[in-house]
């Protein structure tokens, strides 16, 4: 039984659109969403038919080096399915766009160089002052601990540093200068019913220039909840880094 030829022919075509389009396509719209992307690789799974119509079953990626407003991710290897996007208009040079919600489940990856370099972004520093706000705010000794000496009054994000153990971290605030106490605060990280994020036996200390802490102040646990479009099933932390097992829903932009 022999081939149609010009089915055969159009098969090809539909494959070099796929091949020449697409991926710069969509390395285009990838780069456009982060500050800094290295490592970039990625494989799609489909029909000719299904794609060149917009609809992707599935996408399998992974990166190294991504920089989200100044938030960095040392890796991450995902798997996307059931995108829906607007590939006709794409070969006619329109800009790439989600069409509907889809689910991305992998790994992430993310060194304590990685949380140091992130602790200058705006993002990150106004999380973790609203985070020891909420945690001060509960404690029977709050009036011991001046906020303002290491948050600042709001209007620049002070210097913190981090180091990560098994399970804990600790945050440090130094003070504005070599004659002021430091704040140490000590927390567990873990995750409830996927979506909930649960700073666990939050201990803070004031520490003096000599290097002598206060009393430990043992504050209230707190749980933040990430979104019904978050399930995250593994969190893992180490002295090395953080490791997120799960899943998000992707949800296009208006």
């Amino acid at each position: 039984m022999t081939s149609d030829p010009a089915n055969s022919a159009d098969a090809a075509k539909g494959s070099r659109i796929i091949s020449r389009l697409l991926p710069p396509a969509i390395r285009l719209w990838l780069h456009t969403q982060l500050d800094h992307l290295e490592g970039l690789e990625f494989a799609i799974d489909g029909k000719d038919r299904q794609i060149l119509g917009g609809y992707l079953p599935k996408v399998t990626l992974a990166a190294r080096q991504a920089v989200y407003q100044g938030l960095h991710v040392s890796q991450a290897e995902v798997n996307a399915t059931d995108i829906r996007v607007n590939l006709p208009q794409v070969l006619r040079g329109k800009p790439l766009r989600l069409l509907q919600p889809f689910p991305v489940d992998g790994q992430v990856t993310v060194l304590a160089e990685d949380l140091r370099a992130s602790l200058g972004s705006p993002l990150l520093g106004q999380g973790l002052r609203d985070v020891l706000k909420q945690l001060l705010a509960g404690a029977v000794s709050e009036k011991q601990v001046p906020l303002v000496r290491w948050l600042g009054d709001g209007n620049a994000f002070p210097e913190v540093d981090i180091a990560l153990a098994s399970d804990r971290m600790t945050l440090r605030w130094p003070g504005a200068s070599f004659s002021h106490d430091a704040l140490e605060l000590t927390l567990g990280l873990a995750m409830r019913d996927g979506r909930w994020l649960c700073l666990e036996q939050p201990v803070a200390r004031v520490v003096s220039v000599t290097g002598a802490s206060q009393s430990p102040i043992v504050l209230d646990e707190i749980a933040f909840d990430l979104g019904s479009e978050v399930d995250i099933r593994q969190l893992a932390v180490t002295s090395e880094g953080i490791d997120l097992v799960g899943m998000v829903q992707v949800i296009p932009a208006d």
